[in-house]
């Protein structure tokens, strides 16, 4: 009976965990997130994927660009003031033996990958990330986020307010997002799709400004790029920037197999300091027979 009710609870727990929260894996030193309630937002040159915002060159064909070019030619004619019909093709057809100009610029691979290469320099300038995890039991994220399972998780809720903007769920494909050189605007899921080979991190990831933002007249706003694309050597890119966060989104702290009994006193003392005592701690511990980890909720055990 005991057996049947403890799985039960698992059960339980494990779907509360799936649907409200997210998890932060941390190094055991990272306690200075729950003694200063700040938290670092990462820039996506300084993360540990190389090719997060960074877009693949393009591959087209050559009927491609001109379909391409065709529609941009449309478009610059419609918004001509022509007398006649006549007027309107004379235009389209002079602007036709541009194409072969437009193809060599918009194919020049040093060019285009000097432009993909600008895309992370630049976002990392405006804007930071903060990475989560939808899953607090990945063996590889306790071994390589938490130092070896010697850290820490904090379990943020979900449904807090603080996660109602720029709260992105990533993507993972085989296939890179490419630049299109050809429009003014792209995909926004170009900053958060990653390969495959991550796709057991389950990430989440929430973005803030670090500049900013401009307001537009139709109520969104947009974060200014530098008139400059800096250098990828600029150390500047790569500085730690913290930000303040909401105590209260905080729901529940999950310790490593092999965090240290010191570790877990000093995160409770952080807890009972900012009166954060609905905090739920839980341990982290190997299967018994499986390859999985087991997160089960302790009481005032260390």
């Amino acid at each position: 009976i005991r057996q049947v009710s403890q799985q039960i609870c698992a059960s339980v727990l494990n779907i509360k965990f799936k649907n409200m929260e997210l998890y932060k894996y941390l190094r055991p030193e990272r306690i200075d997130i729950l003694e200063n309630l700040k938290i670092r937002y990462t820039q996506a040159c300084a993360l540990n994927d190389p090719f997060e915002s960074f877009p693949a060159v393009i591959q087209k064909n050559k009927e491609w660009y001109k379909r391409q070019f065709l529609k941009r030619i449309e478009s610059e004619a419609d918004q001509c003031d022509f007398s006649n019909a006549v007027k309107r093709k004379q235009f389209v057809r002079a602007r036709k033996r541009d194409f072969n100009n437009f193809y060599r610029c918009y194919t020049d691979e040093e060019w285009l990958f000097y432009q993909t290469q600008s895309v992370i320099l630049l976002d990392s300038v405006i804007e930071g990330y903060l990475s989560l995890s939808a899953t607090n039991k990945n063996i590889l994220m306790w071994s390589h986020y938490a130092q070896n399972h010697e850290g820490f998780i904090i379990g943020f809720n979900k449904e807090h307010q603080y996660f109602d903007y720029g709260l992105m769920k990533v993507e993972y494909k085989d296939e890179r997002p490419f630049l299109d050189p050809t429009q003014p605007g792209q995909d926004a899921s170009l900053f958060y799709t990653k390969s495959t080979d991550w796709e057991y991190e389950e990430e989440y990831r929430k973005s803030t400004g670090f500049v900013d933002p401009i307001q537009l007249e139709n109520g969104n706003t947009l974060l200014p790029f530098p008139e400059e694309t800096p250098n990828k050597d600029d150390q500047s890119l790569y500085e730690v920037k913290l930000f303040d966060f909401p105590k209260e989104s905080i729901s529940s702290i999950i310790f490593g197999w092999k965090s240290s009994p010191n570790l877990r006193v000093r995160i409770r003392e952080q807890l009972e300091k900012h009166g954060m005592g609905n905090v739920e701690l839980y341990k982290a511990v190997p299967h018994k027979y499986k390859y999985e980890m087991v997160v089960h909720k302790i009481n005032n055990e260390t």
